[in-house]
């Protein structure tokens, strides 16, 4: 009778963490996916500290398994400044500092309250310039689909311009090769991470000669020489293979580790994950096991991931295990399937775990702490 006469309040204040888990869950496959390994997790969540305080308070949130695209846009606007995640055209020309993210746009109480008039002129130059490269090859072989119009605005929402310059942006039509110009210095970093992106745009499905064209006719406005243009062409198309690679692993270890949640958030975590990770052109492989049910055989199908990847793909699926705050009992199953998995990839489960669990409880509990006197 005592337990049942305190069971409301504690009722609702563990539902409310566990919607926090939730979040945080979703942050975490997120920011892993990035490719910057276990040091986002910290800078992302303080990034993400207003939206976590948000989640306390009651008010919605967006989420991974509802609101997907918005979703994304705004988890890549977040971790833009920390790791532009590797899944994203033109990331590497966000990473060579092009985000006003970084500095008063970013963390707000170290920095000066606007950034510069050179940083953003510098961004608004050089983001549109990098937006109209990608806009471009996106229409070479016909109109936008969903994923593209999700990437140009991810892209957009990582420069962190404001709101009425990021909206002309992502409305703007696309512009004939003829006139995709640069116009004042560029860095040859950057000039390298868009003809990159735009190789990398091109290859998530089947790079089209039209999109080619648009390419080849760039690195000649950008004077770079046909045979560098091949290395950026190969290195882009095997940073593809090898994200269906991640993306295909995660999405069977997801469902392995969370198969007696099949269906539920076994199969809804294991696809997002999928259109996460994987290209258009590969996405669909996972999906047909995933939406089909399938049980999961390890079969060593990975054999070449390399040891961050699997770190990657065991600290997203560890993640998504955790997702249902699941019980000490529960989290032993959990546990043991994720280190069959990780064993089936060669690595050691209980790093990607740590990660994972430590930040988490990072997070967790200060709030816990705050909720402990009422």
């Amino acid at each position: 009778m005592i337990a049942d006469a305190y069971a409301p309040t504690n009722d609702v204040k563990t539902a409310t963490l566990g919607r926090l888990l939730q979040t945080l869950a979703e942050d975490a496959m997120f920011a892993l996916s990035a490719g910057g390994g276990a040091d986002v997790l910290d800078l992302l969540g303080k990034r993400r500290s207003e939206a976590y305080a948000a989640v306390l308070t009651g008010q919605r949130r967006m989420t991974m398994s509802g609101e997907f695209d918005a979703w994304v846009v705004e988890l890549s606007r977040a971790i833009a400044p920390i790791c532009a995640p590797g899944w994203m055209p033109m990331a590497d020309v966000i990473r060579e500092r092009v985000t006003l993210e970084v500095g008063a746009r970013g963390l707000r109480s170290l920095f000066s309250s606007t950034p510069s008039d050179k940083d953003v002129q510098r961004v608004k130059r050089l983001g549109t310039f990098t937006v109209r490269v990608l806009r471009a090859v996106f229409h070479a072989d016909g109109a936008l689909n969903a994923d593209e119009n999700r990437t140009l605005a991810c892209v957009i929402a990582s420069l962190g311009l404001f709101d009425d310059a990021a909206r002309e942006l992502f409305v703007e039509g696309p512009l004939p090769v003829e006139q995709l110009d640069m116009y004042g210095d560029i860095d040859p970093a950057i000039t390298k991470a868009v003809l990159q992106g735009a190789w990398l745009a091109a290859a998530a499905d089947v790079i089209d000669p039209r999109e080619e064209h648009i390419i080849r006719v760039l690195a000649h406005k950008l004077s770079v020489a046909a045979m560098d243009l091949e290395v950026l062409r190969a290195e882009a198309v095997q940073r593809v293979e090898k994200s269906r690679l991640v993306g295909l692993a995660t999405a069977d270890a997801i469902r392995f580790v969370l198969s007696d949640r099949v269906p539920g958030h076994g199969m809804t975590l294991a696809a997002k994950a999928a259109h996460l990770l994987l290209t258009r052109r590969h996405r669909d492989e996972a999906l047909a096991y995933v939406n089909a049910g399938a049980k999961v055989v390890l079969a060593k199908r990975f054999p070449h991931l390399g040891t961050d990847d699997g770190h990657t793909v065991l600290g997203i699926t560890w993640a998504a295990a955790l997702y249902e705050d699941p019980s000490l009992a529960r989290r032993a199953f959990l546990r043991a399937r994720h280190d069959r998995v990780a064993a089936d990839l060669g690595e050691d489960g209980a790093e990607a775990r740590h990660t994972v669990e430590a930040w988490l409880a990072e997070v967790l509990a200060p709030a816990a702490f705050a909720m402990s006197d009422e």
